[in-house]
C-alpha cells in the first residue's frame, strides 16, 4: 500500500509539473502572438484642401511636386506635363484603362518613376499609368503633378485628418484588429475591398442602407439616381432640386442635381444635412450606389485599414 501511495504522489507530482509547463507554453504563446501585431507610422504629412480635393507634398525623381489623394484610383497616376517635364520613360506599348463619372473609358500608357518620396517613405522603380489630366490644381497657383493611387496606399493603414490637415501612413504587421490612437471615441464598419483595391462601405442616408465606394478622389458624396430615389430623392423630388452639368472621365459632360440629405449614417456616427450630387444611373461603371467623397468625409476623420479591411470614422465636433 505505501508503495502505491508512493507512486500515485509521483504521477500527481509529474502531472502538476506537466500541467505548468504547459500553462507556461500556452502563456508564451499567447504573448508571442500577440508581440506580432505591430503598428508603426511611417510617415506624417500636411494636406492641403483645394476645391474639395486632397494634395499631399511628394518629391518625384528628386524633384518637389503635389499629388493629390484618391483612394478610388488603382494606380498612382502622372499626368503628361509632369511626365515630359521630368523626361519619365514611357511604354507605349502597354496601356491601362480607367473609369469614373461619365462612364467612358480612359487609355493611358505606363510610365516609371524612379522615386516617390511622401515624407519619410521612398518607393523606387514605381510604374504609373500617365494621363491628360493637367487640368487639376494643388492650389491657385501650382498644378497637380497627378494622383496617388491605392497601389500605394494599400500597402498601408491611412489615417485622414482633415480638420488638422494631416494624413499619417502607418504600416500596420500582424494585426487581426486596429483601433487608431485618436483621442475619443470612433465607429467602425467592414469594408470590403476588390481585386483592383477599390473599397466599398456600407451607409445609411435617410434611413435606407447604400453600398458607397470610398473615394477620396471625389469631391463629393455623389449617388445615383437609383440608390438616390430609394432614400428618398425620387425624380419628382428632384425637379425641386438644383441642376447643374459637370464633366467626368476624357471631359464627357453629364446631368446633375444637388440634394440635401437629412441624415447620413456610419455606423452610429451621425451626420446631418450632407449636400449631395446625384448623376444618372447610365453614367456608371462598377461604382455600386456611388461615391463617398471629400465633401462628407471633412466633417470628421476616417482611418482606413486596409490591413484588417476596417474604416474608422470620427465625426468633428
Amino acid at each position: 500500500m505505501e508503495a502505491a501511495a508512493a507512486s500515485a504522489s509521483e504521477i500527481k507530482s509529474f502531472l502538476l509539473l506537466f500541467f505548468k509547463k504547459e500553462v507556461l507554453l500556452l502563456l508564451l504563446f499567447v504573448t508571442d502572438a500577440h508581440a506580432e501585431c505591430v503598428m508603426n507610422r511611417a510617415t506624417l504629412l500636411p494636406i492641403t484642401l483645394w476645391q474639395n480635393k486632397l494634395y499631399v507634398p511628394v518629391t518625384i525623381n528628386g524633384t518637389p511636386k503635389a499629388l493629390f489623394v484618391d483612394t478610388g484610383a488603382a494606380s498612382t497616376t502622372l499626368s503628361e506635363a509632369v511626365a515630359g517635364e521630368l523626361g519619365i520613360p514611357r511604354d507605349f506599348d502597354h496601356t491601362v484603362d480607367t473609369f469614373g463619372v461619365g462612364g467612358k473609358e480612359s487609355h493611358l500608357y505606363i510610365g516609371e518613376v524612379d522615386s516617390i518620396r511622401l515624407g519619410d517613405i521612398v518607393i523606387r522603380k514605381h510604374p504609373v499609368p500617365v494621363a491628360a489630366f493637367n487640368q487639376f490644381m494643388a492650389d491657385e497657383r501650382t498644378p497637380a503633378a497627378g494622383l496617388i493611387g491605392a497601389d500605394i496606399l494599400s500597402h498601408f493603414d491611412v489615417d485622414i485628418d482633415i480638420p488638422h490637415r494631416q494624413l499619417a501612413l502607418w504600416r500596420v504587421q500582424g494585426c487581426t484588429e486596429v483601433k487608431p490612437d485618436w483621442n475619443g471615441e470612433a465607429a467602425s464598419v467592414p469594408m470590403q475591398i476588390s481585386e483592383s483595391r477599390h473599397i466599398t462601405v456600407p451607409v445609411r442616408i435617410d434611413g435606407v442602407s447604400l453600398d458607397l465606394l470610398l473615394d477620396t478622389g471625389s469631391p463629393n458624396l455623389l449617388l445615383s439616381t437609383r440608390a438616390a430615389a430609394r432614400a428618398g430623392a425620387t425624380p419628382e423630388v428632384l425637379e425641386e432640386s438644383r441642376q447643374f452639368d459637370g464633366f467626368g472621365v476624357n471631359d464627357r459632360a453629364y446631368h446633375a442635381w444637388m440634394h440635401i440629405f437629412r441624415r447620413v449614417e456610419i455606423g452610429g456616427q451621425v451626420f446631418g444635412d450632407v449636400r449631395t450630387v446625384i448623376v444618372s444611373n447610365g453614367r456608371y461603371v462598377n461604382l455600386g450606389d456611388g461615391l463617398l467623397g471629400i465633401e462628407f468625409l471633412k466633417r470628421g476623420r476616417v482611418w482606413i485599414s486596409y490591413s484588417t479591411s476596417t474604416l474608422f470614422v470620427q465625426k468633428n465636433n
